[in-house]
């Protein structure tokens, strides 16, 4: 199971003696979730992305580039297991999908 490290929301879990905040949702987790049409797929979370942030910083060369945060996020990557088309959910959906499955 791979675990993100400082997440938007988070659990506290002891790892090699040290409490560390781990995300609810990790990645590799497999939920069912409904889609438009009304069909029950099975999607499984592949990354949790960085959320752009409202700041632009000026690189080396003089452009000004947007800025990331990596523990802010809240859109996950996920796959449909059925055809493997990507989408992006948030994480609110993810968790009512995992604990309602």
């Amino acid at each position: 199971m791979l675990r993100q490290y400082h997440p938007p929301r988070f659990r506290y879990e002891v790892i090699r003696n040290r409490v560390l905040a781990v995300g609810v949702v990790p990645v590799g987790t497999v939920f069912r979730s409904t889609d438009e049409w009304g069909r029950t797929r099975k999607l499984i979370v592949e990354a949790w992305l960085p959320r752009e942030i409202a700041a632009w910083r000026q690189d080396r060369q003089g452009r000004w580039v947007s800025c990331y945060v990596a523990n802010g996020g809240h859109l996950a990557q996920v796959r449909d297991l059925s055809n493997g088309r990507r989408k992006l959910f948030a994480d609110h959906f993810i968790r009512f999908a995992v604990e309602h499955d």
